[in-house]
Order: C-alpha cells, then structure tokens, then sequence
C-alpha cells in the first residue's frame, strides 16, 4: 500500500509538471513491452499495458475536448480502419445473439486485435512535427533495445536444457521470451521492431542514436535466434533484407555480403540452431516433426469447422476442446461448442486468419485482410509523400509480421499489439500533408521536419 501511494503520488506530480499527453506518449512503447501481466477485474482479465492504454485514450480525449481541438485526423485510411472495426463488431454482435456465446467471452475475445486501435488514432494526430515524431521512433528503438537485452541475458542464464525439445529431437538451453511470456509472442514482436531499428540506423543524426540503434538490433537479431522460432528467423531476415536493399540500392553489394556473413554465421553455428536451419536443410525430416504434425492436423480439423458455418463461424468466445482428449500432437485436433461461463484464456489456433475464420468466418476474416489492405495502401501513398526508409521499415515489419500470422496467432497480445497499431500510427502521421513537403520542383524534401535521409 505504501508503495503504491508512493507511485501515485509520483505520478500526480509527473502529470502537473508535464500535463500534455504529447509527452506521455513517447513513453508508451517501454510501459506496453513491461505490462504484459494481467489483472483479475470482474468478467475481464486485462493487461496492465491495456489498462495504461484505455487510461491515456481518456486523458487524450480530455485533453482535446478541453483545448478544443480535433480528436483526429481525417483521412480515408482511418476511415478504412473503422470500417474494419464496424464489421468486427457485427461478428461479435452475431456471435452473441446467433450463436449464443457468453457475451463477455464474445466480447473480449472479438475485440483482441483492435486493443490499441486508439494508437493509430491518436500519433496522427499529436505527430505534429519531426521531432515528435522521432521521439516515438527513439522510444520503438529503446524498447527493443531493453527487451532484446533482457532476452540475451535470460539465455545465457539458462543452466539445463529444454526437456519439452530434446524429447522431439532438439538440444539446446532453452527458448527465451524476454517481457513476453512466450517465445513466439516475442519473435513477432521482433519482426515488427527490428526493421524500424535498421532503419533508424540510417535516419539518425546522432551519432549516439546510432550507436544505440546499431546495438538494438544487434541485441535483437540475437534474441530472434534465441527464441528458436523458425518463422521469427524466416520474417526477421525477410524484413532486414528489405531495408537493406532500400538503403543500398545503388549499391546492392553491401547487402549482399552482409546477407553472406549472417548466413555464414549461421551455418557455422549449425549445431546451436538445428531447430530453425534444419528446417530449410532438411525439409523432409519436418514432415514428421511433431510441431508441425500438430499444426497439419490442427488445420484440416479448422478447416473441417469453418466449413460447418464460413459464413458467421462458430462465435466469438467459443469454449474449444481436443476432439482426441489427448496430449499427444497427433491427436490435438481443437473442437469448439457453445461457451456458458466465463473463459480465462482463449486459444489462438495457431493461425490468425484461421482463428477468425472458424469463429468470426467470412465476415471477421474480411475485417482482418481489409487492416492489411489499408496498410499497404497507406505505405504507397507515403513513400509518394517522401516517407523514405520509414515507411518502408514499417510496411516491412508489418507484412512479415503477417506472413507469420499465417502459422501463429500473436496479434492478439498486447505487447504485440500494441507495437502494431503504434507504427501503423506512424505510418498513417507519413500520409499526412503536414508532416511531410516536398518541393515540387526538385522532388527533394526542403522541409526543416526532413523524416529521411535516404
């Protein structure tokens, strides 16, 4: 209790001496990768990260309506995302007079992956120059500095082996998954985060920053391999490749030779990362490997139920169960039925486009392909605008982030999510005209808000 009165108290004054919440914001990034615990609160089990999101939505909107001043800022983008949100909440609103699922379970499950929306819609708006803006990108870059750190020490802390992984065949320490809870939550986040770190690299006119920048990614892409998520691996080097053939790409030899030395590292540390390399080595020893024997079985029995309804699905909040009741992989076929009671924690299907199909069908699968669909539209419309290297380290992290959302289901995370909608923020404050000029006549940015070198 003293402690917590003592933390109030800061607060309070914090929010005197700094009352705007332009300056909060660019400490969101750090308080969402470390607020990942839940909290028991009546039907619903939020994170602390969400609970500090809805906290700022409401100060921002305080804020605004007191100074009088626009809650966002208009764009066809945006208006695509709420789109997105309306259909998502037909589904769940089908879900529960349709289908009949436990309206909290329906609710709090359907409304996962839109947690941070305010996110998108908020950076838009306080993003109102440069510097604003690479405070945020700083913060990112921070983050996942303290998250990789905090990773790469966790590994070399692990004293015995993984026994769930030498019993498939695997010897290695252990999975780390830093402020995450999981290793593969942790490697998404990574996909996302990783690219803009790269790009920072470039951006940066501070030496410091570079340095710094230079030192989270590097921290990173070890905390990648140490997650032994092959999917992490796969996207991560999809996402840097992409940035570093946008940065040299008047001199496409520099990639390749770093492209050669990873990889050269790699295959030297064969023994190390069996579980990630021998996937590309060995291809057909996988077909049997008991994780993606679960997956295969998995996904014909998710097909099998979207099948029985594409068009609504089985309903948010579904209570599932494995039709085998067994622990064994070949035997983890999920079945879902009516729920009656609340559910403390859902399953994710490994797959989030399957995971909506079977429970939102058609109708919530639409809404997530439409959030991708804006995404890439916003990136075009940016790098028109001058957005550079960032733009195309955000739609990067976001496309590979959505490759691997094919074979897992992260986004419905807050750690994870919240990173998602920050830089789909971003991304839309680029599309904005007054944020980034251009000269008309040179095609070259003379604006003192300059968001790239490159």
């Amino acid at each position: 209790m003293r402690l917590l009165l003592v933390i109030g108290a800061a607060l309070i004054i914090a929010f005197m001496a700094k009352p705007r919440p332009i300056f909060w914001l660019s400490l969101l990034p750090l308080i969402f990768i470390s607020g990942g615990t839940t909290l028991k609160i009546g039907e619903f089990n939020p994170a602390i990260a969400t609970l500090v999101m809805i906290m700022f939505t409401f100060f921002y909107i305080a804020d605004r309506i007191i100074r009088n001043e626009p809650l966002f800022v208009p764009s066809p983008f945006l208006f695509f995302f709420i789109v997105s949100v309306l259909i998502q909440i037909s589904s769940v609103f089908i879900s529960i007079h349709v289908h009949d699922q436990y309206t909290f379970n329906a609710i709090r499950e359907g409304s996962s992956i839109f947690l941070f929306f305010p996110m998108a819609v908020i950076i838009p708006v306080l993003c109102i120059n440069e510097k604003v803006f690479n405070r945020i990108l700083r913060a990112i870059v921070s983050a996942l500095f303290f998250a990789s750190l905090i990773g790469v020490l966790q590994y070399f802390s692990i004293a015995d082996f993984s026994r769930a992984d030498i019993g498939i065949g695997y010897l290695y320490r252990g999975r780390i998954s830093s402020l995450f809870g999981n290793p593969n939550i942790f490697a998404c986040y990574l996909e996302i985060a990783i690219p803009l770190g790269i790009a920072q690299i470039f951006r940066e006119k501070s030496k410091k920053w570079k340095i710094f920048s230079l030192t989270a990614v590097a921290l990173g892409l070890l905390s990648v391999l140490y997650t032994f998520s092959r999917g992490g691996l796969v996207f991560t080097f999809i996402g840097g490749v992409v940035i570093l053939i946008y940065a040299f790409r008047s001199k496409l030899w520099i990639p390749v030779l770093i492209i050669v030395g990873i990889l050269s590292l790699l295959i030297m540390n064969a023994e190390t990362f069996d579980r990630q390399i021998s996937f590309f080595t060995n291809p057909e020893a996988q077909a049997i490997q008991p994780t993606i024997l679960h997956r295969y079985v998995a996904y014909q029995g998710f097909l099998n139920q979207f099948s029985e309804s594409p068009i609504t699905g089985c309903g948010w909040g579904a209570r599932e169960f494995y039709w085998g009741r067994s622990i064994i992989y070949s035997f983890w076929e999920v079945r879902h039925c009516i729920s009656t009671q609340t559910i403390s924690r859902f399953g994710g299907l490994n797959s989030l486009i399957l995971n909506h199909a079977v429970k939102g069908g058609i109708i919530s699968v639409i809404s997530v392909i439409l959030i991708f669909a804006v995404i890439i539209a916003a990136f075009i419309k940016a790098l028109k605008m001058g957005g550079g290297i960032i733009a195309v380290a955000i739609i990067a992290g976001n496309l590979c982030f959505f490759g691997h959302q094919i074979i897992d289901n992260t986004l419905r995370f807050p750690t994870v999510n919240s990173l998602f909608w920050i830089v789909t923020g971003l991304l839309l404050a680029l599309t904005s005209s007054g944020l980034v000029k251009s000269d008309t006549d040179t095609g070259k940015n003379l604006n003192s808000n300059r968001l790239y070198d490159i």
